[in-house]
């Protein structure tokens, strides 16, 4: 008799792709078209702007849209490490799509204003310190959720905050496109494929650790 053919496993693409450590485009280059995905809108517990500026304070995520975290980093206040906020308890899906605010936190910022020689700080006042493998954020940093998953605010160490926005993809694209003409340091990156091999974020997980800070950097989805 013939051998039955061996059965193979399938994997899924979500969560093959994790964010790293990458070097910053060219200022003037121009982002990639954002694909489109269907969106029904986000409902956020913080509501319409989550204002997270403490250790703990958090924020639950649902439905299938767009979010835009922006980031205020303030070693003026506190410099040091930096400890990740961390993405918990996630049903569903989550991507990093776009990075944009019109500079990544660590570009030069002309005439250092407060002693902020890049939006990480400068020698008057200190940094702020990623854990080593982190990928440098931007100013604003967008995702798309189908699901729902909550984001903890974990400061230990350098002092800083987070905004929370449900979004939309018209507002991603507007922001995106704006280049050193239009007085950004440099145009916003498109990190979707559109596909399930777009990148997930660091410090995501479906578990709920009593912790939020003690996620691991590689996310495992």
């Amino acid at each position: 008799p013939t051998s039955a053919p061996s059965a193979t496993k399938k994997t899924g693409l979500y969560g093959t792709v994790v964010d790293a450590v990458d070097r910053a485009p060219d200022p003037d280059t121009r982002p990639a078209a954002l694909p489109r995905r269907p969106e029904a809108g986000i409902t956020s517990t913080g509501g319409p702007k989550a204002v997270m500026q403490h250790r703990g304070d958090r924020v639950t995520l649902t439905g299938r849209g767009y979010i835009l975290v922006r980031w205020q980093i303030s070693p003026g206040s506190r410099p040091g490490a930096l400890v990740m906020p961390s993405w918990t308890g996630l049903r569903g899906r989550l991507f990093h799509v776009a990075s944009g605010g019109t500079r990544r936190m660590d570009d030069a910022l002309p005439g250092a204003p407060n002693g902020y020689a890049t939006g990480m700080g400068g020698p008057d006042i200190g940094y702020a310190v990623l854990p080593p493998g982190t990928q440098q954020m931007w100013q604003n940093e967008y995702f798309y959720l189908d699901g729902t998953v909550t984001l903890t605010q974990n400061e230990r160490g350098c002092d800083y905050g987070l905004i929370v926005f449900p979004s939309d993809r018209d507002a991603v694209v507007r922001d995106v496109n704006e280049g050193p003409a239009d007085g950004a340091l440099r145009y916003g990156l498109v990190r979707d494929t559109g596909t399930d091999s777009a990148p997930v974020p660091q410090y995501v997980t479906r578990s709920v650790p009593a912790d939020p800070a003690t996620v691991p950097q590689r996310s495992r989805v």
